[in-house]
């Protein structure tokens, strides 16, 4: 980094320039009394490069004090009208450098054109809306509280019959035959007959838990011997739904 001896508070980048240039503006700067600096622009080829002899085909980013810099780049604009002074990322290195600088006292924080107040014409010539007095906004809440009243109070519309939907009745319960019956009476009978004995302690006759267990494995035998075994090739085609 060179500088031209002086300091500011702030700087901001003005240009790109070849090292030789930078330094003569440096030392116009200097006459001016402003600050200014310059610095190779970052890359992976030039850094650690500071003397313009080492660098070819690589230019200076010129720094200026932040409260002359649109003179110095109108300045250097004059002396080279071909220099390009705007190009991607000096513009980034500019909203950077001046990010947290303050806005001056009556600058504009957005551009003129939008600047319009509230009793401008709008832009297809019709006159603005006037504001509604404190009787009308009255008169539309009263309204408004009716009309929300009213509607609260309406019975509901009727369904439409053919966008009702109303399911079918679920089909009964199949009746079991008499053996079947009996078989779950003693596959679930037995068992907890024996079950409650034993937890209230209760003597049971002989014959009355021979009679509970034969009922739970004959239960349990006739069930697996009633089971419906067909093959399902056996079955009929619309057992079952149908896509």
């Amino acid at each position: 980094m060179r500088s031209n001896g002086l300091t500011a508070p702030a700087y901001t980048p003005v240009a790109d320039l070849a090292p030789q240039v930078a330094d003569a503006v440096l030392a116009d700067l200097r006459a001016q009394g402003v600050a200014a600096y310059a610095k190779p622009v970052e890359s992976s080829s030039t850094t650690g490069f500071d003397r313009p002899e080492f660098r070819v085909s690589v230019k200076d980013r010129l720094y200026v004090d932040t409260t002359a810099s649109l003179q110095v780049r109108q300045l250097i604009a004059l002396r080279d009208p071909g220099l390009d002074i705007d190009n991607e990322d000096l513009t980034w290195a500019q909203i950077v450098a001046t990010f947290d600088q303050p806005v001056p006292p009556g600058s504009a924080v957005w551009p003129a054109q939008e600047d319009v107040g509230d009793d401008a014409p709008r832009a297809s010539g019709a006159p603005a809306a006037e504001a509604p007095t404190p009787h009308a906004r009255a008169s539309w809440h009263n309204d408004l509280g009716s009309s929300d009243h009213q509607r609260r109070n309406e019975p509901a519309d009727p369904l439409d019959a053919r966008e009702h939907f109303v399911p079918d009745a679920p089909p009964p319960l199949p009746r079991l035959e008499p053996h079947k019956q009996l078989a779950w009476l003693g596959l679930v009978g037995g068992p907890l007959l024996l079950m409650v004995a034993a937890l209230f302690t209760i003597v049971l006759p002989t014959w009355l838990s021979l009679l509970a267990v034969a009922g739970f494995v004959g239960g349990f035998l006739t069930l697996v011997v009633t089971m419906d075994s067909r093959a399902d090739e056996d079955r009929d085609s619309d057992d079952g739904a149908v896509v």
